[in-house]
């Protein structure tokens, strides 16, 4: 929201580009996993209502819930590694100007 405010231009210290991006996509993620997860879980309720019915455990909870959280950030650590990965020119690895204007001939 704050690039989109500034004129597509990151006003905010360089270092909370990836951190921002991060949030983002983790929370689209983990909603869209929590979501499917319980249609899963309503589907099984409906498809076989005998069997889901004594299988209910707070442990299982929790552990799919930690599965999805881990699935989630670890797929969006990929913004980190893209973002400090590589021959950036500005101090630290980081160019304001983002990735294509440390290649070679570009602007």
């Amino acid at each position: 929201m704050a690039e989109a405010a500034a004129g597509m231009t990151w006003p905010l210290p360089v270092v909370l580009c990836p951190v921002a991006n991060f949030c983002f996509y983790s929370s689209i993620y983990l909603s869209s996993l929590f979501l499917a997860a319980l249609s899963v879980q309503r589907y099984l309720g409906v498809a076989f209502p005998l069997w889901v019915q004594g299988r209910r455990h707070l442990g299982r909870v929790v552990a799919a819930s930690a599965a999805l959280w881990l699935l989630a950030c670890s797929h969006c650590c990929i913004v980190f590694a893209a973002h400090f990965h590589g021959g950036h020119s500005a101090p630290g690895g980081l160019d304001p100007r983002g990735p294509e204007a440390s290649r070679p001939g570009s602007l």
